[in-house]
């Protein structure tokens, strides 16, 4: 009875060539995966094949190292000559199991079918994926945050880091004249309250461009572990991303299991299009929204667009970025929500 084993490299070719040196020309691939390790925040990402490898019933025996390589299973005698099972390591059939992989990758990342993904045709396989032996379906690998040791990760890098020291935090005293305060008035203002880390709670952190993703990755580290996903006009490698009401309750069913909060980073794009995402915004039935503020950017500008948006929903708080790059720190103040995050700590 032919035999299967289990192989790993750095591609395909390197599969099949260690597969031909360890189990002679009769061995075959008869399945094929693409691994990806999304890394840290996209930092360090690469991908590896994992293939099982069918040797015909004696071949194994043979070949250098099958001593050491244990067999997954047995299968059904394959047809053919040796000649004949070599060749399923050829072209034809490397393609079609690169094009399978490919296809997991992109169940992965949501655009193939997966958790958050729109809804579309079916995928209908290359006319070379159909020759070669049917390969069972390969479960989309869960993305970096979703996994059940990555809690103990980011508590293991914020306990080597640790928090910035006092000496060298900004100060968030503001100047005379500043837009909606006085000086004096600082000790008064309300008090921003903590981000959700119950699990399945939603939050929402909206801001231009990409400004959204890092607080809500400092967050994460800083509750020891959330499910960091995007939404709107930001996507981001590793991170899944939703795009509607189902897709927000998908995540949040995910989350739970987990014993996560979600934290969905969004995109607004420029100003001129914060007003077209009303409706995917109170769709998504956030239960906290923040609103990610550049302090170096002009006061009135950030104010036009945050007045915009509070006519769309109900915002809790302000995260700060870029406080330490500004002579004027503390006018993020006279935008008239309290300031409840500031350049990656949360403020007391």
């Amino acid at each position: 009875m032919p035999k299967q084993f289990r192989l790993k490299g750095s591609s395909l070719e390197a599969i099949r060539d260690k597969a031909v040196a360890q189990y002679g020309a009769g061995a075959r691939i008869v399945a094929a995966e693409k691994v990806t390790n999304p890394g840290f925040g996209g930092l360090f990402a690469k991908d590896r094949f994992e293939a099982t490898v069918e040797v015909p019933d004696g071949a194994a025996s043979a070949g250098v190292g099958a001593s050491v390589q244990a067999p997954l299973a047995t299968a059904t005698p394959a047809p053919g000559t040796a000649a004949n099972a070599h060749a399923g390591l050829r072209r034809p059939a490397i393609a079609a199991l690169l094009e399978q992989a490919d296809q997991s990758e992109l169940r992965l990342h949501g655009r193939g079918g997966g958790l958050g993904a729109a809804s579309g045709s079916p995928h209908v396989p290359s006319a070379a994926a159909q020759a070669v032996e049917p390969v069972e379906p390969v479960e989309p690998v869960p993305v970096s945050t979703a996994r059940a040791d990555f809690a103990g990760l980011l508590a293991q890098l914020g306990a080597d880091y640790g928090k910035p020291l006092a000496a060298v935090e900004p100060s968030l005293a503001l100047p005379a004249g500043a837009p909606g305060e006085a000086v004096g008035q600082a000790k008064t203002r309300p008090k921003a309250p903590a981000p959700l880390t119950g699990a399945g709670d939603l939050v929402l952190l909206l801001g231009l461009g990409d400004d959204a993703l890092g607080p809500a990755l400092e967050m994460s580290l800083a509750a020891g572990g959330c499910d960091v996903r995007t939404s709107g006009k930001l996507t981001a490698f590793g991170h899944l991303h939703v795009a509607d009401r189902q897709g927000a309750t998908a995540a949040r069913a995910s989350a739970v299991a987990t014993g996560q909060a979600v934290l969905l980073a969004f995109g607004l794009g420029s100003p001129r299009d914060v007003a077209g995402h009303a409706a995917v915004i109170a769709s998504l039935g956030a239960d906290q929204a923040w609103v990610v503020a550049d302090a170096r950017r002009k006061t009135d500008d950030t104010a036009a667009w945050l007045t915009a948006l509070r006519n769309l929903t109900a915002v809790d708080a302000l995260a700060v970025v870029g406080s330490q790059d500004t002579l004027t720190p503390g006018t993020v103040h006279g935008l008239g929500l309290p300031v409840g995050w500031l350049d990656g700590r949360k403020v007391d």
